[in-house]
């Protein structure tokens, strides 16, 4: 068996924000998705998944494959947070991220390790890896961590379940409002 991206989660609370919305966030920009799927790249540990992430092409196919993605995720996102629920449809969208990972799950004294293989080096796989981001992060925090800035609109959720703004910036212009 191939070693996987491990996914560790030892907390209560988001130091940073998660791939996920880092992508939801996300401009059109190549430099951005260099910069995740690098990371992708190194938190995998089989050599055979770090080949299939190095070798992506982020041509102006791949960037309009993912603009499509994202907007799609942005819009059941937005929908999820507005009625504080995850709908049957987002949950039918998300489950298809399966289809080009495979997950193990490793219990050791009440610590659980995921860990992720690509199946399909020709399939959506970065999709997939966010979906499967998100899940975590949805499965570990709940819906109440994740939030939309009433000011910039970007989503965040390292701040924790009461935060309002993304940043000092946007606490600053929300609270002279």
């Amino acid at each position: 068996m191939s070693k996987s991206l491990v996914v560790k989660i030892k907390s209560n609370k988001l130091a940073a924000n998660p791939l996920f919305i880092k992508f939801l966030n996300w401009t059109r920009d190549k430099h951005t998705i260099d910069l995740m799927l690098l990371g992708i790249q190194e938190s995998f540990e089989s050599e055979q998944d770090k080949k299939i992430v190095k070798n992506v092409t982020v041509d102006e196919e791949f960037l309009k494959a993912l603009e499509n993605f994202r907007e799609r995720f942005v819009r059941y996102m937005a929908n999820t947070l507005a009625n504080k629920n995850v709908s049957e449809e987002f949950l039918v969208w998300l489950s298809n991220a399966y289809k080009y990972l495979q997950e193990d799950i490793e219990n050791y004294h009440n610590n659980e390790t995921r860990k992720i293989r690509i199946t399909d080096a020709k399939g959506r796989w970065f999709e997939s890896i966010i979906c499967y981001n998100f899940i975590n992060t949805f499965n570990n925090f709940g819906l109440e961590i994740i939030k939309c800035c009433p000011i910039c609109s970007k989503f965040f959720c390292h701040k924790g379940k009461y935060a309002k703004y993304c940043g000092e910036d946007c606490k600053g212009r929300g609270m002279k409002k």
